[in-house]
This record gives structure tokens, C-alpha cells and sequence, in this order.
């Protein structure tokens, strides 16, 4: 599959934009200038093959209805996000 560009802005959290920083200041110290930005890209393209179009739905759901004061028991939870399929096992 050829890869598509797309350009998107992401706000960190500021605990998060440390870790980030920190780990661009590691490799300035192995001889390697990264930017954060970099950094971010390529933890987001590791992190895709991981999950689902269905967990990210869900999670991005669980997020949005947070902000907006969604009481908890609306809120999907990742648990259900995968159904059993067929019939249940019974012990022999």
C-alpha cells in the first residue's frame, strides 16, 4: 500500500512533551539531531499496526465524551470492543 501524506497538528500534554524532549535530548547525545515533531511521527507510525480502526474509534469516543462530562456508565469500554465470535467453550 502506498503511503499517503497527511499533515496534522498535535497539542501534548506538558508531562508528555518532556518524554519527548528528553528522548531528543538522548539521541543529541548519541551524535543524532531529531526533532520532537519526528520523534512523535514515529511513535504514532510504530504504535498504528497495534490496533484496530474499531479500539481507536472507541478510544477517540471515550475521550470526546470525557471532555464534554459524558457520565462514566455511557462510556464504551475497552473490554467490549472485541465480541466472541461462535459459540462458547464448555469444559469436557
Amino acid at each position: 500500500m502506498k503511503p499517503r501524506a497527511l499533515t496534522v497538528t498535535v497539542t501534548l500534554e506538558k508531562e508528555t512533551f518532556e518524554i519527548f524532549k528528553e528522548a531528543a535530548d538522548i539521541a543529541e547525545k548519541a551524535g543524532v539531531h531529531v526533532q520532537i515533531g519526528h520523534l512523535v511521527q514515529g511513535m504514532l507510525n510504530a504504535e498504528m499496526p497495534r490496533h484496530s480502526p474499531r479500539k481507536i474509534a472507541q478510544r477517540f469516543l471515550k475521550s470526546a465524551m470525557q471532555q464534554i462530562g459524558v457520565p462514566n456508565s455511557f462510556l464504551l469500554e475497552e473490554k467490549d470492543e472485541q465480541k466472541p465470535s461462535g459459540r462458547p467453550l464448555t469444559p469436557r
